[in-house]
């Protein structure tokens, strides 16, 4: 006899079933064939008689006594090996997909420490592999029932299963035999992605071995552009593992007859014109009940703003309403209990649309999108216009150049949408130049609130251009785009920044006029690009003299010193300052400076 070993098993598996004749009722200690077994379960002890029940391929083996003594036996199976077993008047054919692979019943895979059922409360439990350690045990029993047999659409039932020697907290699995697909389900939580399938956990019946889980479907009502008139059937099957193909089949429902039925829709409005309001306003709004018949609850709809056919009203001129802020001009839904209420709104534009009207029709949503599903009903709501009022304002009429002035757009029924503002030459010689920013957009997500503020920088050029005057013009569209809706009173720019010399007489250079900085970095005057100091080689020398009579000290122009003294130091360039308080610049430059 070959020895039992793991390397050995096939011919050792071979040897019994050889002689099987011998081995008739044979029972040895579990120990013996331990060697043979790829897995075996926790708590068979070496110690435990197994009774070796060797076999012919495609042959029949007599377990009465063993299923009825609970004991362990031993099938010597080989890989696609078949095998019925049989016990009283009941016959289960096996088969062996592999030494290590399990054991298939009835189109399901039974691995370590999964029963295979053999009658009402009995199964064989597979306690090893490497062959088929089995013995028979107490199975559990479930029993699934439909709250009915025949449901119409739009309608929901209940499958309740009950257990017997399930663990409470037990996961099951659900999957749905038939003549549907999932556009016939709605989904049910917990499994709200899927509607051919899901789960749901034991609980507690009351007694100590019992147990109880539910199933609810929902039968979705066709729209009337999709329904055909068919008559669908459906079971559901229970699994332990998991769904799909790899789980195991314990018990299947009986058959369900859906019934067609004709869903009806309707959408009525609480009122049947509004006026323009603003976006964040909780005023003017309309409100939509959509009714419906044979329709499940939580059925998926859409919603959509559209012109009326005829109107000029534009769609995104209309937005939903969710309690806080208007946006969006379609979208999903969800039926509640055959009523459901949907909020719009108008918001201010610049359009004038008297008797201008939207829809909102409701559609499915057997297409992609939610603007293209049949239209099953709609609404029409009338719109009143609320003209604009809109005044732009700025915070002085007189300005020097390098300084900045600020404009408030501000007003009542304003819309909120991005405006533009440009320039306009009242007199002079406006150019884009003279500005920081010539044309801007206001509001980077435009005017809220009514009320917005925005500036316009005046350049310090350094040329003679005279007194110039300008206004800021606003639009809606762009910034040459039709009529302003809004313009500013003349700004007046005063021209501090003449080019140098420019008030000379031939004899001299300059007068040039510059700023009082009073220390203020952002007010300095560049003194050397006034005089041209670039233009004197490094390691040149000069002399300034400073004023500092009167209303005059250095506190005045400190700025614009420093910055023409760090220039200097750039180039190399020496420096001698003289100061008096008599206003006399001549006296000190008649001797000879450092």
């Amino acid at each position: 006899m070959p020895k039992p070993t793991l390397a050995q098993r096939t011919s050792f598996k071979t040897w019994l079933r050889k002689y099987r004749t011998k081995f008739a009722n044979t029972t040895i200690p579990e120990f013996y064939i331990d060697s043979i077994l790829s897995e075996k379960a926790v708590g068979i002890s070496t110690t435990d008689n197994v009774r070796v029940v060797p076999f012919a391929n495609f042959g029949t083996v007599d377990i009465t006594n063993d299923v009825a003594n609970d004991s362990l036996f031993y099938l010597p199976a080989l890989t696609n090996d078949q095998v019925t077993v049989s016990f009283g008047s009941t016959s289960l054919l096996l088969k062996f997909v592999g030494e290590d692979q399990g054991i298939t019943y009835n189109g399901s895979t039974y691995t370590l420490n999964d029963d295979i059922p053999i009658s009402r409360g009995k199964s064989l439990r597979v306690q090893g592999l490497g062959g088929a350690l089995l013995q028979s045990s107490n199975a559990p029993i479930y029993d699934i029932t439909p709250s009915t047999t025949s449901v119409n659409e739009g309608q929901s039932m209940t499958f309740t299963i009950n257990t017997t020697d399930v663990a409470v907290g037990t996961r099951l699995y659900w999957n749905t035999l038939g003549s549907v697909t999932d556009d016939d389900f709605a989904p049910v939580p917990p499994n709200p992605n899927t509607e051919l399938s899901g789960y749901f956990d034991i609980v507690s019946d009351g007694t100590s071995t019992g147990g109880i889980g539910t199933v609810t479907r929902i039968l979705v009502a066709e729209p009337p552009a999709s329904q055909a008139a068919d008559t669908e059937t459906f079971q559901i099957v229970i699994k332990t593992g998991s769904s799909g193909n790899s789980g195991i089949a314990v018990t299947t429902s009986s058959v369900v007859t859906i019934n067609d039925v004709q869903p009806s829709y309707a959408v009525t409005a609480d009122k049947t014109t509004i006026a323009e309001s603003a976006r964040n306003s909780a005023t003017e709004i309309v409100t939509l009940t959509v009714a419906t018949t044979n329709v499940a609850n939580n059925s998926k709809l859409a919603w959509h703003i559209e012109a009326e056919p005829g109107s000029t009203r534009d769609s995104n001129d209309i937005g939903f309403w969710n309690g806080s802020t208007t946006s969006g001009v379609s979208d999903i839904f969800y039926t509640t209990n055959n009523s459901t209420t949907l909020q719009f709104k108008a918001l201010y534009d610049w359009i004038e649309n008297e008797n201008d009207t939207f829809r909102i029709t409701i559609r499915d949503t057997n297409t992609s999108t939610t603007t293209t599903g049949t239209a099953l009903t709609f609404t029409t709501v009338q719109v009143t216009d609320v003209t604009p009022s809109l005044t732009l304002t700025q915070s002085t009429t007189t300005v020097d150049e390098g300084a900045t002035v600020t404009f408030t757009l501000s007003g009542s029924a304003v819309p909120e949408k991005l405006y533009y503002a440009t320039i306009k030459d009242v007199s002079g010689v406006i150019a884009t130049t003279d500005f920081g920013t010539f044309n801007q957009r206001v509001g980077a997500g435009g005017v809220y609130g009514n009320s917005v503020n925005f500036s316009y920088s005046i350049v310090e050029d350094f040329i003679t251009e005279g007194i110039e005057q300008f206004q800021v013009e606003i639009r809606t569209d762009g910034y040459a785009t039709g009529s302003p809706v809004a313009t500013s009173g003349v700004i007046t720019i005063n021209d501090t920044s003449r080019a140098p010399g420019s008030a000379a007489n031939g004899l001299t250079f300059g007068p040039v006029q510059v700023n009082r900085d009073n220390g203020t970095v952002a007010n300095a005057t560049d003194w050397y690009k006034i005089c041209n100091i670039d233009d004197l080689p490094e390691g040149s020398s000069i002399a300034l003299f400073i004023d500092t009579s009167g209303s005059m000290n250095m506190g005045t122009i400190q700025a614009s010193y420093n910055k023409f003294v760090a220039k200097l130091n750039e180039k190399n360039i020496t420096i001698t300052t003289v100061t008096n308080n008599n206003e006399d610049w001549i006296t000190p430059f008649l001797v000879d400076l450092p």
